[in-house]
C-alpha cells in the first residue's frame, strides 16, 4: 500500500510537474505571440508612416525639379538679356570703329562669342589700323584676319575681306574681377 501511495504520489508529482511544464509552455506561446503581433502592428504603422513620408518626398522632389527649372529659365532670361545689350553695344563700337571713306561692310554675322564681318577696304594699312581700333574696343578680345583677296570695284584696286572678332562682356569681366577680390 506503501508503494501503491508512493508510486501514486510520484505520478501525480509527474503529472502535476508536466502540467506545471506545459502550463509555462502555453504561457510563453501566448508571450511570444502577443510580441509577434505588437511587431507586426508596429511594422504596419511604420509602413504607413513611411508611405506618408514617400508622399511628402515626392511633392520635394517634384518642387526641387520644378525649381530646376525655373532656374534655368531665369538663367536662360538674364543670357538673353545680358546678350541683347551686347549686341547693341558690339554694333555701335563696330561703327564707332568703321571709317566710313575707307571701309565698307558688306555683311555681319554674330554667332556665339564671335562676330564676323565681310567687307572692303582702301589697302592694307587701313585694314591693320581698322583691326587695331576694333581690338581696343573694350567689348572685342581679337580681330582675326580670315581671307583677304584683292577686288576691283568702278576701275580701282580694293581689298575685299574677312574678319572674326571674338567676343568679350566688360560687365562680366568686372563682375569676375569682383569676386576674385572678394575670394
Amino acid at each position: 500500500m506503501k508503494k501503491r501511495l508512493r508510486t501514486r504520489n510520484e505520478v501525480i508529482a509527474f503529472i502535476a510537474s508536466l502540467v506545471v511544464l506545459l502550463a509555462l509552455l502555453v504561457m510563453a506561446s501566448l508571450s511570444l505571440h502577443q510580441r509577434v503581433t505588437s511587431l507586426q502592428t508596429n511594422i504596419k504603422n511604420l509602413n504607413d508612416k513611411k508611405a506618408k513620408y514617400n508622399v511628402i518626398l515626392n511633392e520635394i522632389k517634384q518642387l526641387e525639379q520644378d525649381k530646376q527649372k525655373l532656374t534655368a529659365k531665369i538663367d536662360a532670361i538674364k543670357q538673353l538679356k545680358s546678350t541683347s545689350q551686347i549686341t547693341v553695344r558690339l554694333l555701335d563700337e563696330i561703327a564707332k570703329a568703321t571709317p566710313p571713306d575707307s571701309i565698307w561692310l558688306q555683311s555681319l554675322k554674330q554667332s556665339g562669342d564671335t562676330v564676323a564681318l565681310t567687307g572692303i577696304a582702301l589697302d592694307n594699312t587701313r585694314l591693320a589700323d581698322y583691326m587695331d581700333r576694333l581690338t581696343a574696343s573694350p567689348y572685342f578680345s581679337s580681330a582675326t584676319l580670315g581671307k583677304s583677296s584683292l577686288t576691283t570695284i568702278a576701275g580701282q584696286d580694293l581689298k575685299s575681306f574677312t574678319l572674326s572678332l571674338g567676343i568679350k562682356n566688360p560687365e562680366s569681366d568686372k563682375a569676375q574681377a569682383n569676386q576674385d577680390k572678394v575670394k
